[in-house]
């Protein structure tokens, strides 16, 4: 079985907006529903975690088209990222054996990547898809220029990450043992010994942090 956790539960503060992103309206749909649908061909169930405010709305405009014999949950999600994502694990069902973890504010999220990614972890590793760096990129500390960095080694993550669902339980409950708060769950999983295969990313795979990202 296969689960998603949707991460929806941000305030949006860098986007400078009262409501939070991923409930802004492109071409007539808000974003974390152009982030979900590009899913459900893949998933038995999904959990969408969003602010308690925004419960009711997201559960009412979950068409029952959309979620077919999937199980979707509407979630409040915690103060931070990995909080959120931590509810999200306890929600999904024991038979979920992988797991997908998307961010909302990427709704443009390509059939084509979902699966790269879900081949890996079915083999059983952790999978983060990543992007090539073009340009050269400078180490900067107050305002100077302290190296050139070798991009050739370097890379951005994108979302859906996907893990074996014991080992991202796993990494989750180590992070907050240790009260540790990475960037992504990918972070966490390498803090625990565990190796993480980078897939090849999207460039199309935009993620919404600013208003002039829209």
């Amino acid at each position: 079985m296969t689960g998603l956790i949707l991460a929806a539960a941000g305030s949006g503060s860098r986007f400078g907006s009262r409501v939070p992103k991923q409930f802004l309206r492109m071409g007539g749909e808000r974003l974390y529903r152009l982030a979900l649908d590009p899913f459900l061909p893949f998933l038995d169930e999904a959990v969408i975690l969003v602010p308690g405010d925004w419960i009711e709305t997201v559960r009412q405009e979950l068409p029952v088209r959309a979620a077919g014999d999937r199980k979707l949950r509407v979630a409040p999600g915690g103060r931070h990222r990995q909080d959120t994502v931590s509810r999200g694990l306890q929600l999904l069902s024991p038979g979920v054996e992988i797991v997908l973890v998307h961010d909302a504010a990427r709704p443009y999220v390509d059939a084509r990547l979902i699966s790269r990614v879900v081949r890996v972890v079915q083999r059983g590793n952790a999978a983060v898809p990543v992007l090539k760096i073009r340009d050269t990129v400078k180490e900067v500390d107050s305002g100077r220029v302290v190296r050139t960095l070798e991009r050739e080694r370097l890379g951005l993550a994108q979302t859906p990450q996907g893990f074996p669902a014991a080992v991202l339980k796993e990494a989750v409950r180590q992070a907050g043992h240790d009260h540790f708060y990475g960037t992504d769950e990918a972070s966490l999983v390498e803090r625990i010994g565990v190796e993480v295969q980078a897939v090849e990313g999207d460039p199309g795979n935009l993620k919404v942090t600013f208003e002039g990202d829209l």
